[in-house]
């Protein structure tokens, strides 16, 4: 029988808070359950306030090795990256932004960037090199070389429009020794910074697509 979006969400919630606490084997019964619903219809909290929660019960997921199988995980990654864009397109439309709420989903989307790039590397080279097929393999590894390169830049411009709110980044060691990082790496411009951010929108629609073509396994 398939639940409801207010059962899913209470679902979700529980398996944050028992997350958070530490209660991994509760955690995993109710992340079993998301993961089945997801299945059944990956759309159900699209236009729920909860969506970007449910984006970061995905990421506890994958955290927590649920889904043990490559291509899934992947499918699962570029999931929670459409609910955590979609929760922050949706606070971005309210009269009053919370600004918290805001910065706790930029941050869920940096940790997500940060810690699966490897994931998106086949999304991005799909959409930076659509009418450039690679022939060879040297061809190939430098294609993805060139998408893994931009991710760190993704990354920065959530940072970037979080430091927009709190300079100091709310003093956050995460966000702080990741921006130090890139700044080493990269060299931040407003070039880069607007590239990024057409890329976020760019790979929002990609991965919008194809999961409503049934494109995306997870």
């Amino acid at each position: 029988m398939n639940m409801t979006s207010e059962e899913l969400q209470d679902i979700v919630l529980k398996a944050l808070e028992f997350g958070q606490n530490g209660k991994t084997k509760a955690c995993n019964e109710q992340l079993r359950l998301i993961y089945s619903s997801l299945q059944k219809d990956p759309l159900l909290l699209w236009d729920s306030s909860q969506v970007s929660q449910l984006g970061k019960s995905i990421i506890l997921m994958l955290h927590l090795d649920l889904v043990d199988d490559e291509e899934k995980s992947i499918g699962l990654v570029l999931l929670a990256y459409l609910f955590l864009s979609k929760g922050i397109q949706k606070e971005e439309q309210m009269p009053e932004i919370d600004l918290c709420e805001m910065f706790r989903i930029r941050k869920d989307r940096v940790i997500l960037l940060k810690s699966f790039d490897d994931f998106f590397v086949d999304s991005l080279q799909e959409i930076y090199y659509a009418n450039e097929k690679a022939t060879d393999r040297e061809t190939y590894n430098q294609q993805r070389k060139a998408a893994l390169s931009r991710l760190p830049l993704m990354e920065f411009s959530d940072i970037y429009d979080i430091e927009q709110d709190y300079p100091n980044l709310r003093d956050d060691e995460f966000l702080l020794d990741t921006a130090n990082f890139i700044e080493l790496e990269d060299e931040i411009t407003s070039e880069n910074l607007r590239e990024a951010q057409l890329l976020h929108k760019i790979l929002f629609k990609h991965s919008l697509q194809k999961l409503k073509e049934g494109k995306i396994n997870y």
